[in-house]
């Protein structure tokens, strides 16, 4: 009996390793209690990335979030300088006020495109720095805590030609 089990785990690695992409990197985290104006999200890599890749976002959100787009500012780094920022605008429902992103229930994801066939011309680490921009109309300053998003994730996807 203990050898079937012993095979059966075998098996079961075999089957979740086998699932993981060697062509992604993906980062996630966590968003309690609404997203501080102040607050932003960090993603590091210290390994040095020699491909062509493109870079996405990946945006979680439930029936709380009150707005139809979100407001980014995101920042590529390597130690004190900035190589990049962008101020970014995503549309996160329809006309009718349907969710764009995928899921079941009220729970979905999005997955927004922030840079195509990416290679970085600047040696690691690879600082990621995201920031939230939402404002209600009318308002100069943005919202102090967004409701409505659980989690923030980048991934960087390897082009396949290369």
């Amino acid at each position: 009996m203990n050898t079937m089990k012993w095979v059966m785990s075998i098996l079961i690695f075999c089957i979740l390793t086998s699932c993981v992409d060697s062509n992604v990197i993906r980062f996630d985290k966590e968003i309690l209690n609404g997203w501080d104006l102040e607050e932003s999200i960090k993603f590091e890599i210290s390994d040095t990335i020699n491909f062509s890749s493109n870079i996405f976002f990946h945006v979680r959100n439930n029936n709380d979030y009150p707005f139809s787009n979100i407001f980014l500012i995101a920042s590529l780094k390597s130690n004190q300088k900035v190589y990049e920022t962008d101020t970014l605008e995503y549309m996160m429902a329809n006309n009718k006020g349907e969710w764009l992103g995928k899921g079941f229930s009220s729970i979905k994801e999005s997955k927004l495109s922030w840079k195509r066939n990416w290679k970085p011309s600047f040696p690691p680490p690879y600082i990621f720095q995201i920031k939230q921009a939402n404002r209600k109309i009318g308002q100069i300053k943005g919202d102090k805590n967004l409701f409505g998003i659980l989690s923030f994730g980048l991934s960087i996807e390897k082009i396949s030609n290369e």
